[in-house]
């Protein structure tokens, strides 16, 4: 998406997404001891959370539309002297084998489109996670302060013309949807939580594939 490519073209635009979430940062131990060893990072922005993994020692994939966050990714990597394996694509259309994961990680990404492609994403996710591998995942709420503005384009889904990221379509789910896209897999963890910035209510999700 061009709002999110022009995002991290800047230090600015790059300044707030560069700290890893702490849910994710507290979950660290649990895919130690899960034994996960291969992940992917779905929509990787600029590496916060691919960094992170590959620094404890997790094998790192990354994704994303953007080539502007990839080359931000990459460098920073380098300097780190971390290997991540990153590419640019579509996340309805992932580039990699069955089961080649044990864990994908997709943070603020996989709400952003139209129920048939999220659909779609979802299926690509777990064609691509082993058998029980991991989903840690975050899904926009309808508790959040935004559901409802701009032009619905279908059930619960809408866009705001002319204000950049918000411009391309976004799907917003309660406790019933979530239930009915991942019923394939088994919940560990799901609340709905204040991500941020107050009433930007956001779903932590963690799951493994039935």
């Amino acid at each position: 998406m061009e709002a999110w490519n022009q995002t991290w073209n800047t230090a600015e635009g790059r300044k707030k997404w560069l700290e890893p979430d702490a849910f994710v940062v507290s979950l660290i131990p649990k895919l130690q001891e899960a034994g996960i060893h291969r992940a992917l990072d779905l929509g990787f922005g600029v590496g916060r959370h691919a960094m992170l993994l590959a620094e404890h020692g997790f094998d790192m994939y990354g994704i994303d539309a953007s080539e502007n966050g990839l080359a931000y990714a990459a460098e920073w990597a380098k300097q780190k002297g971390q290997t991540l394996h990153l590419t640019t694509g579509d996340m309805a259309h992932l580039p990699y084998d069955d089961g080649f994961f044990d864990l994908v990680l997709t943070w603020n990404v996989i709400y952003h489109g139209l129920s048939d492609y999220i659909d779609q994403t979802i299926s690509e996710i777990r064609r691509c996670l082993k058998p029980g591998g991991y989903l840690l995942c975050t899904l926009i709420s309808t508790k959040h302060h935004r559901f409802g503005v701009g032009q619905a384009v279908e059930p619960k889904t809408f866009i705001i013309p002319g204000d950049e990221e918000t411009s391309h379509p976004h799907h917003y789910f309660d406790q019933a949807e979530i239930n009915r896209y991942l019923s394939d897999f088994a919940l560990l963890h799901c609340a709905d939580v204040e991500q941020g910035d107050p009433e930007s209510y956001h779903w932590q999700i963690l799951a493994t594939r039935a």
